[in-house]
């Protein structure tokens, strides 16, 4: 009989394509990784993947198995999220999560003012740092509701409404302007170096990766993962990079350069199917949908 953790395993190695990958997001030695797929193949009498100087090849085999590794991944997460909400009331606690930023500008306001109306609805807030949403803290189970500034939402097990667009722009530090001066355009901050957001980032928002493909790489001065981040580095006078213009315009010190008709995002705010049905969350997500809808994008 084979071992969960090792199907666990074999998908992870299946996605990321080696070992060695595969072991710094499971959090195991890369030897014992490999030693768990030699178990699972063992114990299923199958060659799942083809070892490699560059990594491993799922198989024929491998293929096949790894669409139901996937359903038993959902299947297993549906487990975890129902049970930790049959062990809450109906108007119990709503773990609401979103980024720093999301949750800063507006998940914490859109609470306080909910619970004007709804008091007896309690709130526990949550901080998502992963970007990937195949860890964040509403497919683990960890959270009911999710703030999400990305641009599209997949998922059949996701109840998703759609609160808001909001324009991005370009910004630098006053410091930064009285030296060089702010560009106007994107062919006036050619040659001008920029901080950027990483890879994870640029493949959940069109506007990062349409920004990153402009840019020659000698002007990229480094990566970050957050809006916070960014901020904190345009603060510095680092150079250019890119925000949201409700944190750009509200962050002391900082500038507005230009903005694009490219450059626009999305915030969702999304729960999963079970948590959907508990009514207090229904009536959130409800709530903020009609918050946005007259008008209150700054979460005030």
């Amino acid at each position: 009989m084979f071992n969960w953790n090792d199907i666990r395993v074999f998908l992870t190695v299946a996605e990321e394509g080696s070992s060695l990958a595969a072991a710094s997001i499971i959090g195991m030695n890369h030897t014992t990784v490999a030693r768990r797929i030699d178990a699972l193949e063992h114990a299923l009498n199958l060659e799942l993947f083809e070892r490699t100087n560059r990594g491993y090849n799922l198989t024929a085999q491998g293929l096949v198995l790894l669409d139901v590794a996937k359903t038993m991944r959902a299947s297993a997460a549906s487990v975890l999220t129902t049970a930790e909400q049959l062990a809450r009331d109906d108007d119990g606690v709503i773990r609401f999560a979103g980024n720093a930023e999301a949750m800063q500008r507006f998940g914490v306001k859109l609470t306080s003012k909910f619970k004007e109306k709804n008091p007896q609805i309690s709130f526990d807030l949550l901080i998502d740092v992963a970007w990937d949403k195949n860890q964040s803290p509403l497919e683990s189970g960890k959270a009911d509701l999710v703030l999400r500034p990305i641009d599209e939402i997949s998922g059949d097990t996701l109840i998703a409404k759609k609160l808001a667009r909001f324009p991005l722009g370009v910004y630098c530090s006053k410091a930064y302007h009285q030296k060089y001066g702010a560009p106007r355009s994107l062919d006036e901050a050619q040659g001008r170096k920029f901080v950027i957001y990483s890879d994870e980032v640029a493949r959940v928002m069109k506007a990062v990766d349409w920004l990153n493909h402009q840019l020659d790489a000698a002007d990229i001065l480094y990566q970050v993962n957050a809006v916070t981040s960014m901020a904190a580095a345009l603060q510095s006078g680092a150079g250019l990079g890119l925000l949201p213009c409700v944190t750009g315009d509200a962050t002391p010190d900082l500038v507005s350069c230009f903005r694009h008709e490219e450059l626009q995002h999305t915030l969702w705010l999304v729960a999963s199917k079970e948590s959907y049905t508990r009514p207090a969350v229904r009536k959130f997500m409800a709530f903020a949908g009609e918050h946005f809808k007259s008008g209150n994008r700054a979460g005030a």
